[in-house]
């Protein structure tokens, strides 16, 4: 008679887990926006160059407008803001576009990695004492599971695409209505967030 599957610890708190996908994330944006500058060829630095020239004018505008109250200074502040020349509107895509994607990729690999090889745990998830298990067994997550998990997180924060944000936000609040504190990408991946106590 095979045994039953063991009784997983208790799911992690909301905020708990919050936390650690916090301290997960925000040190991999950084240094993805640090390899973004690195690895970037000619034709993404111009951009990036024309878009930070782009938004110091259009500060330089917002506070002068925001001094002199003038009509006529608001009106630029406006136009600068309503319609961006399309050079400029290139600029944006192509060196943000780039960045994206080299954030998601370091964040991909990051945390599939961590969670994959550091039994379920990712930096963040060290700091709170939490870890990701695999249902029904409680184990540590597989390589599959912990990519698409990643994957998932990683297109959420790092793709500069409204549909992905979108729906990343409807997940992020997913847990908060569910008994076993499940977002989809726990979901999909038979996987669990839980406290890491004895784990």
């Amino acid at each position: 008679m095979a045994n039953p599957p063991p009784i997983p610890p208790p799911p992690a708190g909301y905020g708990w887990r919050t936390l650690a996908c916090l301290a997960d994330i925000v040190p991999l944006l950084i240094l993805g926006w640090a390899l973004a500058g690195l690895v970037a060829g000619p034709e993404e630095l111009a951009a990036r160059e024309q878009a930070d020239a782009w938004t110091r004018r259009f500060t330089d505008q917002y506070m002068k407008a925001l001094k002199s109250g003038s009509p006529r200074d608001l009106q630029a502040f406006k136009d600068m803001a309503m319609n961006p020349k399309d050079a400029d509107v290139q600029a944006f895509a192509t060196w943000y576009g780039f960045q994206g994607n080299v954030c998601f990729v370091t964040m991909l690999l990051a945390l599939a990695l961590q969670e994959w090889l550091l039994a379920g745990r990712t930096l963040g998830k060290r700091i709170f004492n939490l870890r990701t298990i695999g249902l029904p067994d409680a184990e540590a997550p597989g390589f599959l599971p912990a990519l698409l998990r990643s994957a998932w997180k990683a297109a959420f924060f790092a793709l500069p695409n409204p549909f992905f944000m979108l729906l990343g936000i409807v997940n992020f609040h997913v847990p908060l209505f569910r008994r076993d504190k499940r977002a989809w990408h726990d979901l999909w991946t038979r996987t669990q967030v839980v406290d890491g106590k004895g784990g």
